[in-house]
């Protein structure tokens, strides 16, 4: 009797997961062709944060926060000449993730780009 209600359990938890994946996708479809063409670029910029970035990126990253929350599903993360590791862990998270875009400060022209080349951007 308990192998059956555990079936039971089973079939239910396989099905909620598969209709989630189902959901998800379905999401991910509508929101990328309804901000194809979005002037919205998220951009995170860090000095010396080498004890602090790579958790705080494993925690977010992972949950797909980027994906949802950004049209295009990048982040970009510009260092501005941090004197500890902070660039080091980074690019390896960068190798990890494909979500992530890691500049440097001499990079930092990179981030206009996108504006500029739609011909939408105005210098501040």
């Amino acid at each position: 009797m308990s192998q059956k209600v555990f079936e039971f359990i089973m079939v239910i938890l396989a099905t909620y997961g598969f209709l989630t994946i189902i959901y998800d996708l379905i999401l991910t479809i509508k929101n990328k062709s309804k901000y194809q063409n979005s002037m919205i670029k998220l951009v995170l910029i860090v000095k010396n944060q080498g004890d602090a970035i790579e958790g705080v990126l494993r925690n977010v990253l992972p949950r797909n926060f980027i994906r949802k929350l950004m049209p295009g599903g990048k982040l970009t993360i510009l260092d501005m000449g941090s004197k500890d590791d902070t660039l080091e862990i980074l690019q390896k998270l960068e190798i990890d993730y494909p979500c992530l875009e890691v500049l440097r400060k001499t990079e930092k022209d990179i981030i206009f780009n996108s504006f500029e080349e739609k011909g939408e951007w105005e210098a501040l």
